[in-house]
């Protein structure tokens, strides 16, 4: 399937890989799984993540969700559709010293995610490799080294932005959104 260019939102404009692009052999598959999507966007905000779900809503394309790691499970691309690949999605922040509060965006690598931490005596309950991607590990549970003693790492997020299929961006925590 071929995208119009005409087609793609303003926003997204320079962030969409289709498979004419010399970046889209590298990007189309996950770590395990070799997919043949229409596009790949690689958006910079929880915005382009919205824009990219209404675009691909509009233009009737599946989507599959990339965290910026490896992602075992293969849902990370498709054939046809449009992966939204986070990997800029990657900052991460120490909030709070004292109560080991960090706010990590899902498209960040856990070596990295270790990397910021280590120097300021944190770390937190992750995957098993360096390559794993937050948002995936995260969502799917997150088993890792840590796990025994500290439990999982979806059992220390404490609030998490979310882009809703229809492209509302939600901020949920215990007090709103709980």
């Amino acid at each position: 399937m071929n995208i119009s260019l005409g087609s793609i939102p303003s926003q997204l404009t320079g962030k969409m890989v289709t498979p004419d692009d010399r970046l889209y052999p590298r990007l189309r598959s996950t770590y395990t799984t070799v997919g043949s999507p229409a596009a790949i966007v690689l958006p910079e905000s929880a915005d382009d993540v919205a824009a990219a779900l209404r675009f691909a809503t509009e233009a009737g394309l599946k989507v599959a969700v990339r965290s910026g790691g490896h992602g075992l499970s293969g849902n990370g691309t498709n054939d046809g559709g449009l992966v939204i690949d986070l990997r800029a999605l990657n900052r991460i922040e120490i909030i709070d010293r004292g109560s080991g509060l960090v706010r990590v965006e899902a498209g960040a690598r856990w070596a990295h995610v270790a990397e910021a931490l280590t120097p300021h005596g944190l770390a937190i309950s992750s995957g098993d490799h360096g390559n794993v991607g937050v948002g995936g590990i995260a969502t799917g549970g997150g088993i890792g080294w840590l796990v025994r003693q500290y439990g999982l790492t979806v059992d220390h997020v404490r609030a998490v932005e979310v882009v809703l299929p229809n492209g509302v961006v939600v901020h949920a925590d215990a007090e709103t959104e709980p």
